[in-house]
């Protein structure tokens, strides 16, 4: 067997079934749909999008799967804080505070885990005040790039596999591993 075939078929192994990415887009998105609604209702200026795996078609096959979702806060509630402020509005949800370079939240949803990250909608990079304000830049640049070298997902879902197996895959300071856009880069 080539090795053009053993990586075709590792592809197929590594690439969660449609019936999985269509529940958790599903999921993701009437989660989404609520989170505008309070938003709206409170008055807030922010606006909500998926991240991530999901939103870059990076997705590989896990035990348990993650959604970024971002709340992009305008730029008018720089000095305030803005995971607190997140706090308020997830307040009736099961929301779970995990704290990190900013606080965000975790709600399991359909045995699909949300992690709900307050960000600043900045409009250039140099505006970022916390490296997860960069976020939206980052799922543009790879899905620009995936738009131009179409077979480069697949050699991203290979090598997520290969550090997710090894216990190396994500950013958190308790993993000391590889974030998932840092993998998307190499």
């Amino acid at each position: 067997m080539n090795i053009s075939k053993i990586l075709k078929m590792q592809i197929q192994e590594v690439t969660p079934e449609k019936k999985e990415i269509s529940n958790i887009e599903r999921t993701s998105l009437n989660f989404c749909k609520e989170l505008r609604e309070k938003l709206k209702k409170s008055k807030i200026n922010a606006e909500v999008f998926i991240g991530g795996s999901v939103a870059k078609h990076t997705l590989i096959k896990k035990k348990k799967y993650d959604v970024d979702i971002f709340v992009r806060f305008d730029l008018k509630y720089k000095y305030d804080d803005i995971s607190e402020l997140l706090s308020k509005i997830l307040k009736n949800k099961k929301a779970k505070k995990i704290h990190g370079s900013r606080d965000y939240f975790q709600i399991e949803k359909n045995k699909i885990l949300l992690e709900i990250v307050p960000v600043l909608k900045i409009k250039k990079p140099e505006q970022a005040e916390n490296v997860t304000d960069l976020s939206y830049f980052h799922v543009n640049y790879v899905l620009k790039q995936l738009r131009k070298h179409k077979k480069i997902a697949d050699e991203i879902k290979l090598t997520k596999s290969f550090i997710h197996a090894n216990n190396l895959y994500g950013a958190e300071s308790y993993i000391h591993g590889f974030s998932g856009y840092s993998i998307e880069l190499l």
